[in-house]
């Protein structure tokens, strides 16, 4: 690799050994000194840029997430209210066959029934979940 390649020899009498070992180190000590403020200038730089990076990425994703949210809520209000109005039509349609009260029996029976059985379901899927990496 170095055969075609002219290599400078270094004479002795170039560099003498006490007054050019100390500038040497001196120079390499404040070269290397330089070297490290411009790294930790770099990095600060790079950090900066990155939270400035991540800080726009967020209030971007922020919009949309507030609009996402606010449309889930809407829906989630309006589900509720057709499942309120659901269960009053149920109790008038039922009280004039079997009477009020058996008919808010039934309907609050009904009710519970649907929910117990929803919470099982959910808990036998929170059992299959894996908590761990190592459970999987």
């Amino acid at each position: 690799m170095l055969q075609n390649k002219d290599v400078p020899i270094l004479d002795d009498e170039q560099f003498p050994d006490e007054t050019g070992s100390t500038v040497a180190d001196e120079s390499e000590a404040r070269s290397l000194a330089s070297q490290l403020t411009g790294l930790i200038e770099d990095v600060r730089i790079l950090a900066h840029a990155e939270v400035e990076y991540y800080r726009t990425k967020l209030s971007v994703n922020m919009v949309a997430t507030k609009r996402v949210v606010t449309l889930f809520g809407i829906a989630v209000v309006v589900g509720i209210t057709a499942i309120i109005a659901l269960i009053l039509g149920i109790l008038l349609v039922l009280s004039q066959h079997v009477g009020p009260l058996a008919a808010t029996a039934i309907v609050v029976g009904a009710a519970l029934l649907i929910a117990s059985i929803m919470m099982s379901m959910a808990i036998k899927q929170a059992k299959k979940l894996p908590l761990d990496e190592n459970d999987s």
